[in-house]
């Protein structure tokens, strides 16, 4: 099922800046560009207010430091390939308690048990395969009732798409902000097929109106 956007957004994208404000030039302005053209705060009011989070592929800390911002009674864990990126997502966010960070391969490594997973923009820089070993690891390790939250990009319309790959073109093979290489985006149907097959009930959630990228969400309620 495909729904609608329609819950209220509480955190404030000018707390994002100022806590980001030290990260240094290129952090800044990631920060800036990312709210410009992603609406990370709307994916916030879909995850629990309470309980562990397991934010994989965190980068920065960025959508963790919403997800904790949004409700501070989360607990929050980050994983991430990039040791420059946890790096500083450590340096930002270490007074702060419920939110830890961690250098991991996703794909590899053992996962805690939690509440919630999530996978904000990650997934299209994984082969297929390694996707779906992450979404079974996921299954595995959620609690019962657990929700698996992927953001990602929709394959339709073709122009947002079109449009979207130019993007990341320049961000991950030009200017080399993002570890990856190839490109692995899939339809929702294929999202949705494999989910269910894996064991979860999905919902979809279009998040582009307003933008020029196919933004689209998929809560994955574990069963």
């Amino acid at each position: 099922m495909t729904t609608k956007h329609n819950r209220r957004q509480w955190v404030d994208k000018k707390e994002l800046y100022r806590i980001f404000k030290k990260g240094g030039r290129w952090t800044k302005l990631y920060t800036r560009i990312k709210f410009k053209i992603c609406p990370l705060l709307a994916v916030e009011p879909h995850f629990p207010k309470s309980g562990t989070v397991v934010d994989l592929g965190c980068g920065n800390g960025l959508f963790a430091a919403i997800l904790k911002l949004g409700s501070p009674t989360r607990q929050i864990l980050g994983f991430d390939l990039d040791e420059k990126k946890i790096r500083v997502a450590h340096e930002t966010f270490d007074p702060w308690t419920g939110l830890k960070f961690q250098t991991g391969n996703i794909v590899e490594m053992d996962y805690p048990e939690a509440d919630v997973y999530s996978l904000i923009d990650v997934l299209y820089l994984m082969p297929i395969a390694a996707q779906d070993i992450i979404f079974k690891k996921c299954r595995a390790a959620l609690k019962p009732g657990g929700v698996l939250i992927i953001k990602d990009m929709d394959v339709r319309p073709r122009w947002k798409y079109a449009w979207n790959m130019l993007q990341e073109i320049l961000a991950v093979k030009i200017i080399g902000f993002t570890l990856g290489g190839k490109f692995h985006f899939r339809s929702r149907e294929d999202y949705v097929k494999t989910l269910e097959r894996i064991g979860f009930r999905v919902d979809v959630v279009a998040l582009d109106k307003g933008y020029w990228y196919p933004h689209i969400l998929y809560v994955c309620k574990k069963i």
